[in-house]
């Protein structure tokens, strides 16, 4: 800045030395009355006040260009400038549009992550609430268990206690068995008795019998009194054994009968036992029986539980999956919106360098490309070489408005970068190499670091591929919505071959590259007062190199009615 004023005040004293020094040489000039060319002293005066002038706007022009090579490079390179300006502002309103939209997806970006990050809660709520319904499960299903254990436990006693009451049964099934034999023997000892008494009695019935006929033989024969003395003392002894005979009879008798009846007691009070008993039994196989439904809904509710836990895990397997591909899609959108927020932080470092206005070379601008194929692999680093050259070409003319040295290196790649691109192209198939800037540079840069790019030189298209259609109504159209119609097949026609990864600058062509075919072909549209289709076919074999040649059919009912 100071500078500058010196060179004004150096400037300013100049011109006035100059004037000064002019007004004196004028007025001299005019005294002493001198001609120059055979002209009047005035004219000759006023010729030299000229010159004087001339030679005072030659040396401040001379100077300021001398000082200031800016001024030098706007005065001579003005329209290459202008030229540069336009397309620097075309590129800044690129910049621009490119970063409000990446701007949009990024802030589309953030709210998939709230999306995601809102639904990733819900998923963790869910999974809490599911290994909390878990726990209950589990809680429920060792309750469960040690009741099973507890019932198990009841079944084996009640088992044990069912066999020791089996064992008492048939012991007393068999002391029953026992006591009706007993009953059986004391029976029969009964009619065996009874039938003794029938015999005794009978015995005494014949003694009676006996006793009347001895005494109606001593009555009849008169016997002696000594005889019927010695008779009735016979009679008396037969009496007593008669009698005792009787009396043990039924002594023993009576005991047969006490020893039956508490037999029969006995008897009794086993069958009241046994009664019992049967009845407990019954009771204990009922209780036994109901032990059992209650295993079996126990079992039943136990597997219920067994499944609803399966069913439990594999809803966590299935919550625990959907939370992984939730992770993963949350990783890949974060990984996602940190490239774009890095793409916004360099297109607003484009956007504000865009904005000084002195952009020379723009980031990922093509410096130089062209198509090689690398039969024998010596020859691949001088193709390289060629294109770094024209590479170095372009960046000088970028960089160094006026600059004669064509031959001085300017861009930068490294080694590594070269060895990698001559692996990739020695195999002897067709590739489209490029040469990019790898930054944004402006004028007066020394040094362009750029980066190579090889693909290989495919063929896209055929010859009357189908590129983009579109339909016009022309009678009830516009020009202007005529001209956005012809703009929507063009836009299609470049994002198609874009997309489809040609690679040429431009990379489409519209019939022979002349603009006076364009608006022929838009006059043609505007006379034909019926509806079309209008279709861009590609005009030639299109490879990855490019540019994709298209031409432009206007179609009505199968048939080309112009083209270009």
């Amino acid at each position: 800045m100071t500078s500058g004023y010196i060179l004004i005040v150096a400037i300013l004293v100049l011109g006035g030395v100059i004037a000064a020094s002019g007004d004196r040489i004028g007025t001299k000039v005019g005294k002493a009355r001198l001609t120059l060319f055979n002209l009047r002293p005035r004219q000759t005066a006023t010729l030299v006040t000229i010159v004087t002038g001339s030679l005072i706007a030659t040396l401040t022009l001379g100077i300021l260009l001398a000082a200031d090579k800016r001024l030098r490079t706007g005065l001579f390179d003005l329209k290459k400038i202008e030229k540069k300006l336009s397309s620097t502002r075309n590129d800044l309103a690129q910049a621009v549009e490119q970063k409000n939209q990446v701007e949009s997806e990024l802030v589309k970006a953030k709210s998939e992550q709230a999306d995601a990050q809102k639904l990733l809660d819900s998923i963790n709520k869910s999974l809490k609430a599911a290994i909390a319904k878990q726990s209950v499960t589990a809680a429920q299903l060792k309750t469960t268990q040690s009741q099973l254990e507890i019932v198990s436990q009841q079944k084996v006693a009640l088992a044990s206690e069912i066999k020791q009451l089996q064992g008492e049964r048939q012991e007393l099934i068999q002391q029953r068995n026992q006591v009706k034999e007993q009953v059986t023997q004391l029976n029969s000892q009964v009619t065996q008795l009874s039938s003794q008494i029938t015999q005794l009695n009978s015995q005494i019935t014949q003694l009676k019998t006996q006793i009347t006929q001895r005494d109606r033989e001593i009555s009849k024969r008169d016997l002696t009194i000594a005889q019927r003395n010695q008779a009735i003392a016979q009679r008396q002894e037969l009496e007593k054994q008669l009698k005792q005979g009787i009396a043990q009879r039924e002594s023993r008798l009576t005991q047969l009968e006490k020893q039956l009846q508490q037999r029969l007691a006995q008897l009794q009070e086993r069958q009241a036992q046994l009664q019992q008993q049967d009845k407990q039994l019954k009771a204990l196989e009922e209780q036994l029986q109901k032990g059992e439904v209650r295993l079996k809904e126990q079992d039943k509710q136990l597997k219920a539980l067994e499944e609803q836990l399966q069913q439990g895990e594999v809803q966590l397997q299935q919550r625990d999956k959907q939370l992984k591909a939730l992770e993963k899609q949350l990783e890949a959108r974060e990984k996602r919106l940190a490239f774009l927020e890095r793409e916004v932080g360099a297109l607003e470092q484009d956007y504000q360098v865009l904005r000084q206005g002195n952009v020379a070379l723009l980031r990922g601008q093509v410096l130089a490309s062209g198509v090689l194929r690398i039969v024998e692999p010596s020859a691949a680093p001088q193709a390289i070489n060629q294109l770094l050259t024209q590479a170095n070409r372009a960046a000088i003319e970028a960089t160094r408005l006026g600059s004669n040295n064509a031959n001085e290196r300017v861009v930068q790649i490294t080694q590594e970068q070269v060895e990698q691109l001559l692996n990739q192209i020695e195999d002897g198939r067709d590739y489209v190499v490029r040469i990019f800037s790898a930054g944004n540079y402006i004028v007066g840069e020394k040094q362009i670091q750029v980066f190579a790019d090889a693909a290989p030189n495919q063929m896209v298209f055929l010859a009357g591929d189908i590129v983009a259609t579109t339909s016009a109504d022309l009678p009830t159209m516009n020009e202007g919505e005529i001209r956005k119609r012809l703009d929507i097949v063009l836009a299609a026609s470049q994002l198609r071959a874009r997309s489809s990864g040609i690679l040429g600058d431009p990379v489409l062509q519209i019939g022979d590259g002349r603009i006076i075919t364009l608006i022929r072909f838009l006059e043609q549209i505007k006379e034909y007062n019926q509806s079309i289709d209008i279709k861009a076919v590609a005009a030639e074999d299109t490879y990855t190199a490019g540019p994709l040649k298209i031409k432009l059919l206007a179609i009505k009912d199968g048939q080309v009615v112009f083209s270009t």
